[in-house]
């Protein structure tokens, strides 16, 4: 019995101890804590008043550069979206209407420079064709699967910058508005070594709703609609094969 009592003796004086010793650590690191205040309040007041970051004016040419980059970001997280195209190349003018979803599903109709209506769907490697009002088909032409690649390659690049489109971090922005409601932002981007003329019209919500490329065939002209809107790319309705009977094709002579 007399061990237990000496056992908690020894303990006593060591718990007041301790308690003495965290007392008197908190009260020195308080005091340090409020002797760097009142230096860092001190050196404070002698420094003079410094706006924001966020509040200070930006200049035109860095506020149209922001803009721009936000717009294309917008763009290149698009989910879905629906484009009216021109484009010119060495066989002539080919317009048309294009549906994209992501990943891999893109109706296209396109206006050939022959006069011909070339319609196609293209879901991941898979392409169906038919032309004006003709039956659908599974198709390996290689027009279309190079069409839908290149089309694809475009859309999975994931770089959200101005550089994406091959401009420059110090090429020259100018704006212009536009009639359509939207602000023009033109620039260069550099192609084969060579600087191009590029356009990005831009509406209030900061989406893209036209670029304008200048390539060696001519001005490329994409106008964009329905961001990420809700629609469906399925494969189309091919023609049912109608199953042969057996001697179908034999004819009888006769004796």
């Amino acid at each position: 019995m007399m061990r237990k009592y000496l056992i908690w003796f020894l303990i006593g004086p060591l718990v007041i101890a301790l308690g003495i010793f965290g007392w008197q650590y908190m009260r020195n690191r308080s005091l340090e804590q409020l002797q760097k205040t009142l230096a860092a309040n001190k050196a404070q007041e002698q420094q003079p008043y410094l706006p924001p970051a966020e509040q200070q004016q930006l200049s035109p040419e860095v506020q149209n550069r922001q803009t721009l980059s936000e717009a294309i970001k917008r763009f290149r997280a698009a989910k879905s979206l629906r484009v009216k195209l021109t484009q010119p190349t060495s066989q002539g003018v080919v317009t048309g209407e294009l549906e994209y979803v992501k990943p891999m599903r893109l109706h296209a109709t396109l206006n050939t420079p022959d006069k011909q209506i070339l319609e196609m769907i293209i879901i991941g490697e898979t392409v169906y064709v038919r032309t004006g009002k003709d039956t659908w088909e599974m198709s390996n032409d290689a027009f279309a699967k190079d069409y839908g690649r290149s089309f694809f390659a475009t859309m999975f690049i994931t770089d959200d910058t101005l550089a994406s489109f091959g401009i420059a971090d110090d090429a020259p922005i100018t704006l212009k508005q536009d009639p359509s409601k939207c602000v023009n932002y033109t620039t260069q981007y550099k192609q084969n070594d060579k600087m191009m003329g590029i356009q990005f019209c831009i509406n209030a919500n900061k989406d893209i709703t036209i670029i304008k490329i200048q390539t060696v065939n001519g001005e490329t002209t994409s106008e964009y609609r329905d961001y990420n809107s809700l629609f469906m790319i399925e494969r189309p309705r091919m023609p049912l094969l109608q199953p042969k009977m057996p001697g179908q094709e034999s004819t009888s002579t006769g004796a």
